[in-house]
């Protein structure tokens, strides 16, 4: 009986490797034409500078190829449809991401913000010098730091590179952002505690007057699945969180009475301690730049800031264009 092999077929031809069947018959090598495969490789072309500007869309709009087949070229618009249709959250994702981009960088052309090519290499430099230590520590019997980056990244490491100090630059740029238009509002730092039992949140309120600390009380009791004592990074009035307005009307060392608030359709007892108030202050960037990297090096931003910014701006942007903005812009 012959060997089925791995097609399921019966004496199936070999493919050669130009990518044409070692058997082929007539009008074979136009399908193999037809069919053949190259994906155009996605590389940062060298950048021009580290203004604001790169974290907007490309002016000219371009779209550009991703692969092709035969003669039929593909381009970024048609993978991002078909990514719609394959994962709707993950090209939600990259829509927001893009958003979240061009926010950061219109507030950093408002407020004069630039980064420094310095501190941007610096900061490249040592994420490279951390991978290559762990490639070496745990990989350098089976490949070198080139042959890893290929592997992971799909580039060359010069390419890997370019887009390492792009990525530096942008993460960069978020930080110095959020904390710069945080640093000009008035803001409070609180803890918080949540339950659905509102005899526990009004026990907590007794025992922190008591003199109980909050954020022990706060990791015994809270629900809210935290492990920081209830910690939230010092916002202003436009933070999207069921404690901003009560924070607001307490003074440093106080604590709230317990209060409402309904958290994906159930009801929830809240309880907020105030840490500190900081008043707002209406400086420039570059008085206040080395302040804001050595923040950022103690306390490197988190995905809550960057969440809070994005639904803050984001809604204010929508909120600004009002209700009737789409139907009036698309004629209807």
């Amino acid at each position: 009986m012959p060997d089925a092999g791995v097609s399921g077929q019966a004496n199936a031809p070999a493919i050669g490797a130009s990518g044409t069947s070692s058997g082929a018959g007539p009008g074979t090598a136009a399908v193999a034409e037809a069919t053949d495969v190259k994906v155009v490789p996605q590389e940062p072309a060298p950048l021009a500078g580290l203004g604001p500007e790169i974290l907007l869309p490309a002016a000219s709009g371009a779209d550009e190829d991703v692969a092709r087949v035969g003669d039929l070229t593909l381009r970024q618009s048609q993978a991002f449809a078909r990514l719609m249709v394959a994962d709707p959250k993950l090209a939600r994702l990259a829509v927001d991401l893009l958003v979240f981009d061009v926010l950061v960088g219109r507030h950093a052309q408002q407020h004069g913000i630039r980064v420094e090519p310095a501190t941007v290499e610096e900061l490249a430099l040592a994420e490279e010098r951390r991978m290559q230590q762990q490639v070496e520590r745990e990989l350098a019997s089976e490949m070198d730091f080139p042959a890893y980056v290929f592997a992971m990244f799909g580039m060359r490491l010069e390419a890997w590179r370019r887009t390492l100090r792009l990525r530096t630059a942008q993460r960069l740029y978020q930080g110095y952002v959020i904390r710069y238009l945080a640093l000009r509002e008035d803001r409070v730092l609180v803890r918080f505690l949540m339950h659905r039992d509102r005899k526990v949140a009004e026990e907590v309120c007794e025992k922190v007057r008591d003199g109980a600390d909050f954020a022990t009380l706060a990791l015994r009791w809270s629900e809210d699945g935290r492990r920081d004592g209830g910690l939230l990074p010092a916002f202003g009035r436009g933070f999207p969180h069921p404690v901003a307005e009560p924070a607001f009307a307490l003074q440093k060392g106080a604590v709230s009475e317990p209060f409402e608030r309904e958290i994906g359709g159930e009801s929830r007892w809240f309880v907020v301690y105030c840490l500190n108030r900081f008043a707002g202050r209406d400086e420039p960037f570059s008085k206040v730049r080395d302040e804001l990297d050595r923040d950022l090096r103690e306390r490197p931003l988190t995905q809550l800031e960057m969440s809070a910014y994005t639904l803050r701006w984001r809604g204010e942007s929508e909120r600004a264009a009002g209700p009737g903005a789409d139907r009036a812009e698309n004629g209807r």
